[in-house]
């Protein structure tokens, strides 16, 4: 009686659950267009007029700071989750951040300095009072927006928090690449937004049921119209 007991149970084993979908990584790079952003001009002038350096070329504008992936459509499992943004010293960890509608927020003030954050876009999401040194804040978004988040009595501090409806966003690297993990079986459209907008190109994707999902958008010229 063990033996056809034993292959009860492997049989068992292997079937699948219904309705639940097999998941997997979806990895990529996005392509950067080989010439960078002009730099900003000057928000004030100082005593001096901004001047070329005469021993070495000023560096680029890095743009993967200010940029997020998301890749919309198929299944959404779990919760949305906790999303963790530190304050350091006069500028976010990361100028833009993505966070899954109803998803918490939760920002740790790093510095040394208290500050006290708004948003621009809705004076009651943040709550009110300051954040003190080593001390979090923590709020939930729940609309689509993309927020504006900072102090009145430091304009040069504001980062973007872009709320979206899935919860596979991620930021990237400075090399452009990005990674979700644990994305379901199924059809996809992955959305590049930078600065402040969404740019005009989305990738469709297709993740399988077993392995590693490949995709390398190409990132338009950064002079392109924007969504």
């Amino acid at each position: 009686m063990s033996l056809p007991f034993r292959l009860c149970v492997v049989v068992f084993a292997s079937l699948a659950i219904p309705g639940e979908l097999a998941a997997g990584p979806v990895v990529g790079k996005l392509e950067l267009p080989p010439t960078p952003p002009e730099r900003a001009p000057m928000a004030t002038r100082g005593f001096l007029d901004r001047t070329e350096n005469p021993l070495a070329p000023a560096r680029p504008v890095s743009v993967t700071p200010y940029m997020i992936v998301a890749l919309e459509g198929g299944e959404k499992p779990g919760s949305p989750g906790q999303v963790s943004w530190d304050l350091v010293g006069e500028s976010f960890s990361r100028p833009v951040i993505g966070a899954a509608v109803g998803a918490e927020i939760v920002i740790k003030n790093t510095s040394k300095i208290a500050r006290t954050l708004t948003a621009a876009e809705d004076k009651t999401l943040v709550p009110a009072g300051p954040i003190n040194p080593t001390g979090p804040k923590s709020f939930r978004v729940k609309e689509l927006k993309v927020y504006t988040i900072g102090d009145p009595d430091a304009p040069h501090l504001k980062g973007k928090l872009v709320v979206v409806d899935t919860p596979f966003v991620s930021s990237v690297d400075d090399s452009g690449k990005f990674e979700f993990a644990d994305v379901p079986e199924g059809s996809y459209k992955l959305k590049i937004f930078y600065k402040d907008a969404w740019l005009d190109v989305v990738t469709d994707v297709t993740v399988g049921a077993k392995g590693k999902t490949e995709v390398n958008p190409k990132v338009p010229a950064f002079t392109a119209g924007k969504k």
